[in-house]
């Protein structure tokens, strides 16, 4: 073991060693670097081409699974896979992430643009690596201890990462879940607006995997106020259909929220977070009251869970 003062000398030593083993030969063509998947390992081609076929020969009709283009498989395996990248633009924890930061703001820029949002009402963390990740990174940024959570009903539409069932939870007291009117098939909006005054969820979510009806997000942004809740949608499921404008938009009327990229934006599989920025209201001595969501949703995505 190399004490401090011989923790230089022992590297350099290490370092010299290295150094002569490259001199003696080993090539990136003795290494394989340049060598592509099926000469390096054609097990593992081998399954990625049958995952192809299957793809290419069946109709598949899971409504949550789509095809990516040629052009984002190229993106997403590309030589930034290479670079180590904590941390957010211009505040990273290695040295060398400028062109990263460029990328990850574009991405920024592109999602904000997607569903026409302005850059001084609404930021966005594109880093959460999938769908289910970003909603619990949601609940723990904004939920305390026994606070309550209030979503649809998985048998009734829901998603298993609004709560159903979800022990990770720990922070919620309660899940209330929502039903629809069995006889309609339809939130029952009226019904909605009584629980949540009663019940007062910190977080009331809108937004589902199987409820093929538009929500009312102007209904439930009155019932988010009357029950002083912070109103959450997942959109996963219908954010293509929203940034090309043919389902309502959540934006208008929600305070956070959240989508994946790979279903239809047909995306990389990832997620991001929408969520509110500037102000929001005044208190009544007159003084700006600020939504305080970013620092928050950020610090929870990184270093809080990935």
């Amino acid at each position: 073991m190399l004490t401090r003062a011989g923790a230089l000398p022992g590297y350099r030593r290490l370092l010299s060693s290295a150094m002569r083993i490259s001199n003696r030969g080993i090539s990136v063509q003795a290494q394989r670097l340049n060598a592509h998947l099926p000469d390096v390992d054609p097990e593992v081609a081998g399954i990625i081409e049958k995952e192809r076929a299957r793809q290419k020969k069946n109709l598949v009709l899971i409504a949550s699974e789509n095809f990516t283009s040629q052009a984002v498989l190229d993106a997403i395996g590309s030589i930034m896979t290479n670079k180590y990248s904590e941390g957010y633009p211009n505040a990273r924890y290695y040295g060398g992430n400028e062109f990263i930061d460029q990328m990850e703001n574009l991405c920024r820029q592109r999602a904000l643009e997607a569903y026409r949002l302005s850059p001084e009402k609404w930021g966005v963390n594109v880093q959460p690596l999938s769908g289910s990740p970003a909603n619990f990174q949601v609940y723990t940024a904004l939920m305390e201890p026994h606070d309550r959570l209030m979503a649809l009903d998985l048998p009734h539409g829901g998603h298993l990462s609004h709560g159903y069932q979800t022990g990770r939870i720990d922070r919620a007291e309660l899940l209330s879940v929502l039903v629809l009117d069995e006889k309609t098939g339809l939130i029952d909006y009226d019904e909605l607006e009584l629980l949540a005054t009663r019940f007062r969820p910190k977080i009331l979510i809108t937004g589902y995997s199987a409820y093929p009806r538009f929500p009312d997000f102007k209904r439930f942004r009155e019932i988010a106020d009357k029950s002083g809740s912070i109103l959450m949608c997942d959109m996963a499921h219908i954010s293509g259909l929203v940034a090309a404008g043919v389902h309502p938009s959540p934006f208008e009327d929600c305070d956070v929220v959240t989508t994946t990229t790979h279903k239809t934006l047909r995306g990389p599989r990832g997620a991001m977070i929408f969520y509110r920025i500037g102000q929001k209201g005044v208190d009544k001595k007159g003084n700006a009251i600020v939504h305080d969501y970013a620092e928050k949703i950020n610090s929870t995505v990184f270093p809080g869970m990935q």
